[in-house]
């Protein structure tokens, strides 16, 4: 994440994934963040970075800037299968359990 984070100015934020989520999905990633994420434990603050020069709201006179990472993958102590997405039929027919 560290290597990330350091390797261009303009990248500000990295979000770390485990392999099931589909990194060009943005409501993929946005559920990894809801489920597998907690901020005290998974958060990174990098402050005073080398920053864009092109982000107002860096310090444009010393090019510095405050970079962050977020962790969310699944935490090694904990059983995965708690983690992984609830897959529905999709040939489910209602009309076999209602009448």
């Amino acid at each position: 994440m560290l290597a990330a984070l350091a390797a261009h100015p303009s990248m500000k934020r990295v979000v770390v994934v485990d392999e099931d989520i589909d990194i060009f999905n943005p409501l993929d990633v946005e559920w990894a963040l809801a489920t597998r994420f907690q901020p005290d434990r998974d958060l990174i603050i990098v402050p005073n970075a080398r920053g864009s020069s092109l982000d107002p709201s860096s310090d444009l006179e010393k090019h510095t800037t405050a970079k962050y990472g977020l962790d969310a993958t699944i935490p090694l102590d904990k059983d995965c299968k708690m983690f992984k997405k609830t897959e529905l039929p999709l040939n489910l027919n209602l009309k076999d359990y209602f009448e």
